[in-house]
């Protein structure tokens, strides 16, 4: 077994390599494109109709009941297709497949009078900045099906190995240790449930800059120094440009702290020469250099999202989360399994970790010697709990704007926390392994536990939710996760660690094959059809939750998501600006066709309702309408149907 082992890690890049061929080969991806169901795109091209069973409809039921099923749709293979995942599948997945049917330009024109793709989710484009998106890298050469593929293969199996790179690193080598520790890491339910949004890419770009200075520090020669190098400046660009800082901020220092220590202690051992200086110095024009690129050609683009009524530039000074959220970690168990009426699953999310229990063990087991060795563990335990105090307490206005964290409100903070608190762990893990904990200081242990189940037995958001049964059943494998960690009683704790990963992490996100509820639809094939013989031809939805759909088909579409506001066409359609306020904003724009007066409203903060008049439609030069209704019998014969699908979805041609 030991063999074994030492062979597979050995191989690793290897195996990595083989995996990913084979996944994007089977078209393997992780989203919930098949939520698309739900949303009226139930007719195959065969002319079958198609149902879809998510979780939701099981909540009440046995939790279990949606993976013992088979059959939930001809995609998934395995796991729940996740609808409170829509910037997912209804947001990020369509704006990549509208660049890949559109030559992954900036500004897609897809979407009304054009959007910049950089800020929309960091969608894939093809200019300089995609050196820093290795796992874009697909749709520059790969069919649509399998560049999505590519993007969550090449993601978490990247993940995965830079994960076991950084666990190496915070456990000085131990390779069991680092193995489990990367499954723990990638399958943390917070970044599970973020994997394709902003909480996922930050992490991943994290791990690929600090194991990329790391190594650069330790190694010899200039090829390897010239190759962790190129490493730190894609994984520099791809972090500046995921643009989100509410997660940017927090591991921004994080990266800060660990590139600081690492050169200190390299000037230190005099590892620091003269092509050093050179090395450290182009890659740090290149990377600004591309960055500023890319942040001149979209500038207006960010100014806009900057300017915005929603989101804007939100200012925060943490202390919004309460502390009783300390044990809301619990709850990842069975956030995978059924949806809670108080919060959503995305929000609530976080990590199985060791914090609390390291707060009462580390004061009497560091010693002086230890800042040597150990001072980055040291490192992510007092950032995990800077993000704690100001998540849960606050800080003044003056001190989160001098520091960036205005950008960061107190739950994210309290993710980040919950990333950051999994490294302190593994660290820690290392750590006791080299040191000798009495007896008598095991039941320090019983402080955070007497918290934990007071929380569990007295809080009855939770037993609405899960039941005390429940809860009490998770206290007992983390009070026994946490025993077997100090006592060093790793196998048993390994396989507790797994299987918590598992459970609360692998099952977040579905095994899909392909993207054929988008490509195989028998709307899908008609829209294409129409497109290929009508390629300036203007579109619209009408009264139909497929209103971010069209522009995955390479067609000018009036509806959709918009980063931005759309401010050329919003100011056709709103000419006096009498509802500015309304559409200048991050949102989803729903039209409704009418034959009164063109109005705006808010349906959400992000979500704007537009009953547009039908007389407009001839000024916006729209030419084909999607819609859940017989417009024809509603507003005449200036609507020629074209197309009317099982699943009650019409085209009409406007004729006027």
């Amino acid at each position: 077994m030991k063999k074994v082992f030492n062979l597979i890690i050995k191989q690793r890049f290897l195996i990595a390599l083989v995996c990913l061929i084979f996944s994007v080969s089977l078209e393997l991806n992780g989203s919930s494109l098949s939520n698309w169901i739900n949303f009226g795109l139930r007719e195959t091209s065969s002319h079958k109709l198609i149902s879809f069973k998510g979780i939701e409809a099981f909540q009440k039921t046995n939790p279990l009941t949606p993976w013992l099923e088979t059959g939930l749709n001809q995609d998934v293979l395995w796991g729940i297709p996740r609808e409170i995942r829509s910037d997912e599948w209804n947001v990020q997945t369509p704006f990549y497949l509208s660049q890949a049917n559109s030559d992954l330009e900036l500004n897609n024109e897809s979407y009304g009078d054009g959007q910049n793709m950089v800020v929309a989710y960091n969608s894939p484009v093809k200019d300089i900045s995609i050196i820093g998106k290795p796992f874009n890298w697909g749709f520059l050469f790969l069919s649509p099906a399998k560049a999505i593929s590519w993007y969550w293969s090449f993601k978490v199996i990247t993940m995965l190995l830079l994960a076991f790179e950084f666990a190496l690193i915070l456990t000085k080598g131990k390779k069991l240790l680092s193995l489990v520790s990367a499954f723990w890491i990638v399958f943390t339910p917070a970044i599970q449930w973020w994997f394709m949004q902003h909480l996922g890419d930050v992490v991943y770009f994290t791990l690929l800059i600090l194991v990329a200075v790391y190594h650069y520090f330790k190694s010899q020669t200039l090829i390897k120094k010239i190759g962790f190098a190129s490493l730190i400046a894609s994984g520099l660009i791809g972090f500046t440009l995921v643009i989100y800082p509410a997660f940017q901020v927090p591991f921004f220092y994080l990266i800060l702290a660990f590139t600081l220590v690492m050169f200190y202690d390299a000037i230190k051992k005099k590892q620091v020469h003269k092509r050093d200086w050179l090395i450290i110095a182009l890659t740090v024009f290149l990377s600004l250099s591309v960055i500023g690129l890319t942040v001149y050609q979209s500038f207006e683009a960010i100014k806009a999202s900057l300017s915005t009524v929603y989101p804007g530039h939100r200012v925060s000074s943490g202390g919004e989360v309460g502390l009783n959220q300390v044990s809301d970690f619990f709850l990842n168990l069975m956030l995978p399994f059924k949806i809670p009426s108080f919060a959503n699953q995305v929000e609530l999310s976080s990590s199985f970790h060791f914090l609390y229990i390291m707060v009462f063990f580390l004061p009497f087991l560091w010693k002086k010697k230890d800042f040597k060795t150990d001072k980055l563990g040291l490192l992510l335990v007092v950032f995990s709990l800077i993000l704690f105090v100001y998540a849960v307490i606050g800080v003044p206005r003056i001190v989160s704007t001098l520091t960036l964290f205005s950008y960061v409100t107190a739950s994210r903070a309290w993710q980040a926390m919950s990333v950051i608190a999994v490294f302190a762990s593994i660290w820690f893990i290392g750590f006791i392994s080299e040191k000798t904990i009495k007896p008598i200081f095991l039941s320090l242990m019983v402080i955070p536990f007497l918290f934990f189940l007071y929380r569990i037995l007295t809080d009855t958001t939770y037993d609405a939710y899960t039941g005390v049964k429940f809860l009490v059943v998770v206290f007992c494998i983390y009070a026994l996760a946490t025993t077997l960690m100090l006592t060093k009683k790793n196998g048993l704790f390994y396989l507790l660690i797994l299987g918590l990963t598992f459970f609360s992490g692998v099952t977040v996100n579905p095994l899909v094959k392909g993207i054929g509820i988008i490509e195989k639809s028998s709307l899908s094939q008609k829209v294409k059809q129409i497109a290929k013989t009508n390629k300036d031809a203007v579109w619209v939805s009408d009264a139909t939750n497929l209103y971010n759909y069209l522009a995955m088909f390479d067609v000018e579409t009036l509806d959709g998501v918009r980063f931005y506001p759309d401010t050329k066409l919003m100011s056709k359609i709103d000419s006096n600006h009498q509802y500015e306020d309304v559409w200048n904003r991050y949102s989803h724009l729903h039209y409704t066709l009418v034959d009164e007066k063109t109005k705006m409203s808010l349906l959400a903060p992000d979500s704007i309702a537009i009953d547009l008049n039908i007389k407009q439609l001839k000024s916006l030069k729209v030419k084909y309408i999607l819609s859940s209704r017989p417009l024809t019998s509603l507003f005449g014969t200036q609507f020629k149907q074209v197309y009317h699908g099982k699943d009650g979805n019409y085209i009409f041609e406007f004729t006027e």
